[in-house]
């Protein structure tokens, strides 16, 4: 279970907003008013990652350094539960307010952190109005028919996401039994090519440009044994940054597993 935490009190909302987390950036890039968020992390200008790398590339990217977030004033720094500790204390010791959020896993744990991130920025009806078009679009986009079948995600080096993944959750919604999990992999693993053809799964799921400039790390997307697999499953190309952060850009990730489960 997700534990809540802690919100310090504000005499008023923060003028000067820094997030230091490509989750919570993302979060934050939503939920901000005009000129409230003054610098994110240089992640999220990274388009390979970020479905908002347009809106971040407007603002000062940040690193984890007291200098280039103290060089932006902030009231308030937003970061990652368990993460960053010494530059916490320096932030905390330079008198600047410090909020931490624990990792997402799940769309409902990502709901409580949008639901804390809104709280302490000052704009819970913006929050409240995020999560019930998350709420919707789950609804619409939760496959209620017969199974699907089994689909396995692969990633760089080999990398695949089991039982309780966000992408484990993400392929069940969409009617799909995970074979990751079903070999008994945890959230993050590595599934060899020849596994994944003995598995034979009915949906290969993939970032189809992860190879456009080709490394040893991603040659597995050409793979010849995987393109023969292909003749015979089906092939969703999932871009990284639908389902790299939990929250609203996760139901992309759905749809385009709806789509080639056609």
């Amino acid at each position: 279970m997700l534990l809540l935490a802690a919100l310090p009190a504000a005499a008023q909302a923060p003028q000067r907003v820094v997030t230091l987390n490509l989750c919570l950036d993302q979060m934050a890039l939503r939920l901000a008013a005009p000129d409230q968020l003054v610098g994110v992390s240089y992640l999220s200008q990274d388009p390979r990652l970020s479905v908002l790398a347009d809106r971040a590339a407007a603002l000062p990217p940040v690193r984890d350094s007291v200098e280039s977030i103290l060089i932006l004033r902030p009231d308030l720094v937003i970061l990652g539960q368990g993460s960053h500790g010494r530059l916490k204390r320096l932030l905390r010791d330079a008198g600047v307010r410090v909020l931490e959020l624990p990792w997402a896993t799940s769309i409902g744990e990502a709901e409580t952190v949008i639901e804390q991130m809104a709280a302490a920025l000052g704009r819970e009806d913006v929050g409240r109005n995020l999560i019930a078009g998350m709420r919707e679009q789950r609804r619409l986009l939760t496959w209620t028919g017969a199974p699907r079948g089994t689909a396995v995600y692969l990633e760089a080096n080999r990398g695949t996401s089991g039982k309780g993944s966000l992408m484990d959750e993400l392929l069940r919604l969409s009617g799909y039994r995970n074979l990751a999990a079903d070999l008994g992999i945890g959230s993050f693993g590595r599934v060899s090519l020849e596994t994944v053809l003995a598995g034979r799964p009915d949906l290969l799921v993939l970032d189809g440009t992860a190879n456009d400039n080709p490394a040893r790390a991603t040659e597995f997307v050409g793979h010849h044994a995987l393109l023969a697999l292909a003749g015979q499953s089906k092939l969703a190309s999932v871009p990284t940054k639908y389902s790299i952060c939990a929250g609203p850009d996760n139901f992309e990730t759905m749809r385009r597993l709806a789509e080639a489960g056609r």
